[in-house]
């Protein structure tokens, strides 16, 4: 297994490369296929608004100013398709739907369940969810949901 320490902001994230971290490109980063992006627990910031993505009541996710606080932190763990993203302080798992909600559920292992993590250098990160194939995405207004991925930097964390 690989490691590479990545300093972003004032955030230092060690992380494990494999085959479900892709370059911008689309190439695999590395060329093992032990482990997606293992991260946390950590923050995932929003490029855009710089605002904390952030779990709620009922399982909601939103995003807000960052704290650093249980519910802003994820823990991203490998599994057979993408990454598991789970909140720590409620121990439950991002989860989507077709419909473009996003939330937190406890943790099955389905496919909705799963997101690939991107690269895109300068940019962050793409979150896109495996089974519905769009990608996680915020606005100024702290809301947190899954659209067509656009490329643009509402859909863009670190």
């Amino acid at each position: 297994m690989s490691y590479q320490i990545m300093r972003v902001g004032l955030f230092t994230v060690v992380a494990s490369l494999g085959a479900c971290v892709v370059d911008a490109g689309g190439e695999p980063v590395t060329a093992t296929d032990e482990s997606a992006l293992s991260r946390g627990p950590a923050s995932w910031t929003n490029t855009a608004t710089l605002r904390c993505l952030e779990i709620g009541f009922f399982g909601n996710v939103h995003t807000s100013g960052c704290h650093g606080g249980g519910p802003q932190q994820w823990i991203n763990s490998p599994r057979t398709f993408g990454d598991q993203i789970l909140n720590q302080a409620i121990n439950g798992c991002l989860d989507s739907n077709t419909s473009g909600d996003a939330y937190t559920l406890q943790c099955n292992g389905g496919a909705f369940q799963q997101w690939t993590v991107t690269d895109m250098g300068r940019f962050g990160f793409e979150i896109r969810n495996v089974a519905t194939g769009l990608c996680l995405d915020s606005n100024p207004s702290g809301e947190a949901y899954t659209l067509d991925c656009n490329g643009g930097n509402f859909q863009r964390w670190l």
